[in-house]
């Protein structure tokens, strides 16, 4: 059954749109909502054969996952003096998403919807060693080794006020029930814990590209979430966002403008992922990319992490 209001806020959806699946180039038809109040964009019902549009080569299931590295006893030993030497020289990527928090290895991490686990496993090699995951998506319990593991839980299986990071890395707009997640998530955290919840966000590319737009992801993305919508979430399941952060990249108009040519971003018979270098020039690219960093700094990206507190 169609839902007529917002997941957010219940308003009742004041547009309607048509997007088309193109990771995959199935091209299949789904209708989205706009809503007038929080602003963002909706699946109106969620496919009953959703699993179709994650077969075994979706991103998420083939991703290479880091072989562990294991540090001596002397090395855990000094363990938070690297990390803060980290904090202020590292730019790895992966320890951006916990810089903002100023996070300790010993804090107690648990990743959410992580597929096969590849962030948890950077994370342990950065140093963080008291780390998990869990997916009720996976086939089975997943054990990395060195205690890292993924569990096939839901959330309300965890443990109440366990945890100082939670983890929704691209995550998010996947689900459905958000509120009721969120609220998970609060009960998981200890007091003082944070959620960190990388997300699309509707901004410029959205503007530019409407329904060629590579981030809507239909019908994968439910919840397609602009700044106020994701504040009012916050703010409805008793969290403060303290920090936003906005880290899209040139994806936002490389992906978008194979849209506008009718062109997925995989082969439909190798399931292999296209060449950007095959459609694109490297001196287009590197435009892209410097735009894409100018939208950030303006706050205007299509992505972005919001660092969501439990005070």
């Amino acid at each position: 059954m169609e839902t007529k209001n917002c997941r957010i806020c219940d308003t009742e959806f004041a547009k309607r749109y048509t997007f088309k699946e193109m990771m995959f180039g199935m091209r299949d038809e789904f209708a989205y909502g706009e809503c007038p109040n929080c602003g963002n964009i909706q699946i109106l019902e969620v496919p009953a054969n959703i699993e179709k549009y994650y077969p075994t080569y979706y991103t998420s299931f083939t991703q290479e996952v880091p072989v562990l590295k294991r540090k001596s006893f002397f090395q855990r030993m000094i363990s938070s003096i690297r990390i803060k030497r980290k904090y202020r020289k590292s730019k790895n990527h992966i320890l951006e998403y916990v810089k903002p928090i100023g996070l300790m290895p010993n804090a107690k991490i648990l990743d959410i919807g992580c597929g096969q686990g590849a962030l948890i496993c950077h994370l342990f090699n950065i140093g963080f060693e008291n780390i998990s995951g869990t997916d009720k998506f996976i086939a089975e319990e997943i054990d990395h080794g060195h205690g890292v593991k993924i569990a096939k839980k839901d959330l309300s299986e965890l443990p109440s006020n366990t945890y100082d990071l939670l983890i929704m890395h691209h995550v998010l707009e996947h689900m459905d029930g958000q509120v009721d997640e969120l609220k998970q998530c609060y009960r998981l955290l200890k007091k003082g814990g944070v959620l960190l919840v990388c997300i699309p966000v509707l901004n410029t590319a959205w503007d530019i590209y409407q329904n060629n737009w590579v981030q809507l992801d239909a019908p994968r993305h439910f919840v397609l979430h602009t700044v106020k919508s994701i504040n009012m979430l916050a703010d409805k399941t008793g969290f403060k966002i303290k920090q936003t952060l906005f880290d899209s990249s040139e994806f936002q108009f490389l992906g978008s403008e194979l849209y506008q040519k009718g062109i997925p971003l995989t082969d439909p018979v190798t399931h292999q992922w296209v060449s950007f270098a095959d459609h694109f020039s490297k001196e287009e690219m590197a435009r892209l990319h410097d735009e894409a960093m100018q939208l950030n700094a303006d706050h205007k990206g299509d992505a972005a992490r919001f660092y969501l507190h439990k005070v």
